[in-house]
This record gives C-alpha cells, structure tokens and sequence, in this order.
C-alpha cells in the first residue's frame, strides 16, 4: 500500500539529542536492531513494535513521528525510555524493515488525541469553580494582602542589602577572592528570608565565579553593581512604570504560573527555529534547561526556560536546528524573552532558516546596551556572532576575534567544546550562537554548511 513518507527526517544525532542521559541514550542503541523486536510496524505517520523485554510480556511502544510524541508500557517514569530511543534509532538506521500496517483502534486513538492535544499538560487549568462575586472578591483581597505582606519583607532585605554592599565597598575588595562561602551564604540566607530568591542565588553564584575566574576582581564588580542596582531599582519602583515594576518583580524571583501567563498574555505565531540549547545543575542544585528560539518571520527571539525536579524529565524536547510551527506566550511586555508554548508541532515544511548575527563585537555591545535600557535586569541575552577566527594563543587558551581583530572575551568552556570548534572552523572564518552574561560569551553552537551544531 503506497502512502508518503513523513515530513520529518529523523537523523542517529536528532534522536540522541533526546534521550535524558548518556546511560538511556547507550541501552536505546542496543535495542536499534530488529531481532530484539517481536513485531515493528509503520503508517507513516507513526512507528509502533513490540520489545522482547525480561518478562512474560513484551513492552509496547508507539511513537509520532511529528513531534515526536511517544508512548510506552514500560515502568520508567523518566521518558523518552530505551525502548522508545530503541525503536526510535532502528527507524532512522533501518526504515526500510518497518513494513505497512494499519494501527489498531487503541493506537488509532492514541494518535488522535496527540493531533488533537495542542496545549501540553502543564498549562491546562482545571475547570473553573464557580464563586459568588463576594467570595471572588474576598480572595482578590487576600491575595492583595499577601502580596503587601511579601513586599514589607522584600523591603526590609532591601535594605538590609543595601547596607551590607555600602560597607563592603568602603572596605574594598582585595580580599574578596580570599573569602570563605560563608561570607556570602549568610548573607544569601537572609534574603531567602526576606523572599528575595533570585538575590540570594545571585550571592552564591558570585562567590563560585570568583573562584572560577582568574580575573575575579572585574566579576566582583560588575555583580556588586548588579546587586546595587537592584536595591535601587526597589527603593524607587513606585517611578517605574507598572510593566517596568513587574519585570523588577519577576528578576527578583516572583513567579507566575504558566496558565495564566497563557490566559492573559497574546501569543505570537510563527515559525520557531531551535538556535542553542544548555543544560545544567544551578548553584542550588535545581536541573534547568534554556532553549533559544528565533521567529522566522518576526524575527523575534525567545527563551524557554524549564526546571525538572527529582528523577522527572523535562515534558517536552527540543533538538538544536529543528523548525517548529507553533504559538508562544512572553511572560514581559517591557521586554519580551522568556516565553513558553500555546502549542507547536513539527513544522511540515521546512523552510530554509535564518540566523540573525552581529558582524562584529562592537555592533552586539550596542544591541545589547539597548535591550538593557528595556530592561536593566537583564542577565542572558542571545548573540549571534559572524566571521569569527577561532585560535590557540601562547597560553594554550582558545580565542575568537571578530572581523575587526577584537578578542571576543569567553566563559570557561569544556574542553570538548574547544576542540570541537577549533576541528570544524579550521582556520576558517564561523559563525556562533550563544549567550552574553555582560562579560562573557558562551557559545552553544555554531552553523555550518550542513545546518547548525550543539555543544550540548
């Protein structure tokens, strides 16, 4: 029976760029052959099979191609599974051994909801309860009196920060490099208190990075005048417009819930191109993960920012260089970054994308500067770098300069990540997208004559 082949070209390195670990990502390729399946089928638009497993029942897996989205009766509660990557890398190696079939109606249906299921999980509400209009006024009030309850707290740490910078700069920072974590975790403890989460993460990150850096002293500055700048930004929010007063409120770890982010901001449609990804552990030991997106058409860049929690994986996954078709919601007006998805899929026809990029340093230092007049409190903003010469200098260290000869300054970078871009640049002029922190560049991937290459 003749039907078209998908939309999709699932590739060995798009299907890796799944899995949730190496581990998983290592028992999925010892099931990519056809003797561990009993059954293994196709309709085009899905792939389907039975893997012998350990006990008396084999284990069911069922994946869409467009998405992915995937299914599978195992217990693991971590997806995507090996059996799933299994299946998964057997089709992009050996798709000719999937043979036609009609699903069956369970699997019909499955495929059904997932065309039908366009807002993912987290943002569904559960169904409104109905209220009398005092009782909804009731809990208006309260939250109101809540949230001035929260900035009495918020105040009193101001303050409290604003003093301990004062007489840290009037004894100077010699020493600051020679401090213990305690110097700065004290401090970070007590704006916990005060419901400052963001400032007391910021605390403990800046004592790492003085570790980090060998030249500390320039990041010790730039952080301390960062910290300052939020004190006073707080001191005088009643001259920030309320926009502006709500994105000083979010910097300093006021969260929103995603439903009603999605209920009371506009979506903005378009076709989202993956440009850079980077996972990691953060200084209080929460898993995140930072996806950078670019409108095609609108041009509009955008972040999505996730959090996983325990053994529980991140609910959706992205693949550098991917094109999706969807809507997404900014949490700012002032200036919009972070978003999260309506909906999206796969786009189904692929485009040929575009990467905006600076020509040089100087022209990204000026966008930059701008973007912080939209928001000063700002501390990732996405870069595009072109024509960019990658070099080993005397001290064995790797240095990129733009078209102008400028030494683009660099965060520590794996050592696989300048290999990587020392191999594939060869001399020859790159282009590279990563995040500017205000100091330092981080690149998390570069684009190629082929498309465009992770480092992670």
């Amino acid at each position: 029976k003749s039907k078209n082949p998908p939309f999709m070209q699932w590739t060995d390195e798009k299907i890796a760029a799944l899995a949730p670990n190496d581990s998983t990502e290592r028992r999925g390729r010892t099931l990519a052959s056809s003797a561990k399946w009993n059954t293994i089928a196709t309709n085009y638009e899905a792939i389907w099979g039975e893997c012998k497993g350990s006990g008396s029942q084999p284990y069911l897996v069922q994946i869409k191609l467009s998405g992915p989205k995937y299914k599978c009766s195992c217990p693991v509660r971590k997806p995507p599974c090996k059996h799933v990557l299994g299946l998964f890398f057997l089709f992009a190696k050996s798709s000719a051994v999937f043979k036609y079939q009609a699903p069956t109606e369970a699997l019909k249906n499955w495929l059904d909801q997932q065309s039908t299921s366009t807002v993912s999980s987290a943002s569904k509400t559960l169904a409104p309860v109905l209220k009398t209009e005092e009782a909804i006024e009731q809990a208006k009030l309260a939250k109101q009196k809540r949230w001035a309850q929260r900035v009495q707290l918020m105040t009193s740490g101001m303050d409290e920060l604003e003093l301990w910078l004062t007489d840290l700069i009037r004894q100077g920072i010699a020493n600051t490099d020679i401090q213990k974590a305690s110097f700065w975790n004290q401090v970070a403890a007590k704006m916990v208190d005060a419901k400052l989460p963001r400032i007391s993460t910021y605390l403990k990150e800046t004592h790492l990075l003085i570790q980090q850096n060998q030249n500390w002293s320039e990041v010790v500055v730039a952080r301390l005048g960062a910290l300052y700048l939020w004190a006073e930004s707080f001191k005088k929010r009643n001259l920030l417009s309320a926009e502006m007063q709500e994105e000083l409120y979010q910097s300093l770890g006021k969260i929103i819930k995603k439903a009603d982010i999605l209920a009371q901001h506009p979506s903005s449609k378009d076709l989202w191109f993956v440009l850079g990804k980077k996972e990691g552990v953060d200084i209080e030991g929460r898993s995140f993960r930072k996806i950078w997106l670019q409108g095609q058409k609108t041009k509009q860049q955008a972040l999505i920012l996730d959090y996983a929690f325990g053994s529980m994986g991140y609910e959706q996954q992205y693949i550098v260089g991917d094109l999706l078709d969807g809507a997404l919601v900014y949490y700012s007006k002032a200036y919009p970054q972070r978003a999260i998805f309506e909906s999206f899929e796969s786009a189904k026809i692929y485009e040929k994308t575009t990467l905006n990029t600076y020509k040089d340093l100087n022209s990204m230092l000026t966008s930059y500067g701008k973007a912080l007049v939209q928001n000063p409190w700002l501390f990732s903003f996405p870069v595009g770098l072109s024509n960019l010469k990658a070099f080993v200098n005397d001290k064995k260290e790797l240095q990129i300069k733009d078209v102008k000869d400028r030494i683009i300054p660099l965060s520590n970078l794996k050592e696989a990540i300048i290999w990587k871009i020392l191999a594939i640049s060869g001399g020859h002029s790159v282009s590279l997208f990563g995040e500017w922190s205000g100091l330092h560049f981080e690149p998390l991937s570069m684009l190629t004559e082929d498309g465009i290459l992770s480092f992670t």
